[in-house]
């Protein structure tokens, strides 16, 4: 809420004159105090990254002239290092907790380039899948010690790594068959780690590791929805029935697997989210399409059904996810769905007028919406944003 707000207020006899003055005094700290801790989020993560920088600069201009055990005790002590420095300064004694989340990012990648380097020592294959399950493994107890969201979503990163090295032995040669399994995956992915998340409620002292994993998996859904919602996404797809059809067991388990999680939370809701059956709902349709797609993929006519049904879900997901938000006054959940309607609009606009693309008009006409339809959702955003400012405000002053 901006002091704006608290004048009309006063104007139509919301707040008293004292009221008015203890919000705006309040505000002017607020924005002070928010002020100083964007400055020092910004300098702590520059601060990480030299460090960073620094360390692997000079690990790297000694490496040919130290003996191999010193190259192991500086690499896992600089990782050590920087973990309990960032427990000290953002846990322990809690003076500076964005830069203790810094370090402890800082040192959970390079926990990651010391199993690297220290294989490289002993000439182990250095894409070998079990390197980055090592790397996985050590990621992961950081994420339930510190309940950092940045670290929840690197472990998240270094589970797909690993994923990929299993399935490719060269991640820089990606045929047209890979990328659309990787899609696949994805999707899948993406519903589990929701699925996961959500039974983390079930234990509040992980409702933040929960949040993290809930959204991360609401990214990668939409993300892998919106690419099925174009006819083009579906080209060559018949050329991957061998590969998502030759063990449909193991298929079968991966999705019963997911629909039992969520079964899971529709039944107990350990979110307790009023919600909650629409959520697992949503999410048990995208599965059960998903999983029909990888049953019928050889069929290549019924692709069409299938990108319809995309459409649709993708369509009805944004729809929900803007209503979730506004009820529960949730910004984040509003901006995904925000940006998601905002790229949706732009990219089918060129899948419908691709034919007129060479036309002057067309692309005034595409700039000038363009341009008319940010500001609209730009000024929606905030308003919806300040309405829960706003009653934010109010019932902190009446309580």
């Amino acid at each position: 809420m901006d002091d704006k707000q608290i004048k009309k207020w006063l104007a139509e006899g919301k707040i008293s004159e004292e009221q008015a003055s203890m919000m705006i005094a309040e505000n002017s700290a607020a924005e002070k105090e928010k002020s100083g801790n964007r400055f020092l989020s910004v300098i702590s993560v520059l601060g990480s990254i030299f460090l960073g920088i620094g360390i692997i600069w000079i690990i790297a201009s000694n490496w040919d002239g130290m003996p191999d055990l010193v190259k192991i005790i500086v690499l896992l002590g600089s990782t050590g290092g920087l973990i309990y420095l960032g427990y000290e300064i953002g846990f322990n004694n809690k003076n500076f907790p964005k830069t203790g989340h810094s370090l402890i990012l800082l040192g959970a990648i390079l926990f990651g380039s010391s199993i690297f380097l220290i294989a490289q020592i002993y000439n182990v294959e250095a894409n070998a899948s079990y390197l980055i399950f090592l790397w996985l493994i050590g990621v992961l107890p950081l994420v339930y010690i510190f309940q950092s969201q940045l670290i929840t979503f690197l472990s998240c990163i270094v589970f797909c790594l690993w994923f990929n090295s299993i399935l490719f032995e060269d991640f820089n040669n990606f045929d047209a068959q890979g990328i659309a399994f990787i899609t696949f995956f994805y999707q899948t992915f993406g519903l589990l780690l929701f699925s996961v998340g959500s039974l983390h409620y079930f234990l509040d002292k992980y409702a933040k590791v929960a949040r993290a994993y809930r959204l991360i998996g609401i990214y990668l859904v939409i993300c892998i929805l919106f690419v099925f919602t174009f006819q083009l996404s579906f080209e060559g797809l018949e050329e991957l029935s061998s590969e998502l059809t030759a063990n449909p067991i193991m298929i079968s388990v991966i999705y019963g697997l997911i629909a039992l999680l969520l079964g899971i939370n529709l039944k107990f809701n350990p979110s307790k989210s009023d919600t909650n059956v629409l959520e697992n709902a949503i999410a048990l349709t995208i599965l059960t399409i998903i999983f029909a797609l990888n049953m019928a993929i050889e069929f290549e006519q019924y692709y069409t059904v299938f990108w319809l049904l995309f459409n649709i879900i993708f369509v009805g997901l944004i729809i929900v996810l803007f209503r979730i938000g506004y009820n529960r006054r949730d910004m984040k959940l509003v901006n995904i769905a925000s940006i998601s309607t905002f790229f949706f609009l732009i990219f089918k606009f060129f899948d419908i007028f691709s034919n007129l693309l060479d036309n002057g008009i067309t692309w005034l006409v595409f700039g000038i919406l363009l341009l008319t339809g940010s500001i609209l959702f730009e000024k929606k955003r905030r308003k919806i944003r300040d309405s829960f400012n706003e009653e934010k405000a109010i019932n902190q002053t009446n309580g």
